[in-house]
């Protein structure tokens, strides 16, 4: 295969992997937030939590398992893998936190 059709073909891969990890861990935080409260919560930020997540894992795990290989593909710098973990962990946490407050 080109080195085009592999960058598609991971690029395709990219997106179903996101999807996936978006859809699986919000319908696991909508449970979990369902039961606590007894309705369904607005999880915004966790959202954007969880697309942290999805982008920690890519970084370090993910694209190494990939078709695309390329010498720029490096995992992310320990400081960065833990201040992108513990700013996703806090916005996963705030829609939990908010209606305890109301």
């Amino acid at each position: 295969m080109s080195k085009f059709a592999t960058f598609i073909a991971e690029m395709l891969r990219l997106v179903v992997l996101l999807v996936l990890t978006l859809g699986v861990l919000g319908g696991v935080e909508q449970w979990i937030f369902k039961m606590l409260y007894g309705w369904t919560g607005y999880l915004y930020t966790a959202v954007i939590g969880n697309f942290l997540i999805f982008l920690v894992m890519y970084r370090n795990y993910w694209q190494f398992k990939g078709w695309y290989k390329s010498e720029k593909n490096q995992k992310l710098k320990p400081v960065w893998t833990r201040s992108l973990s513990t700013a996703a962990l806090l916005l996963i946490l705030v829609p939990f936190a908010v209606p305890i407050w109301m």
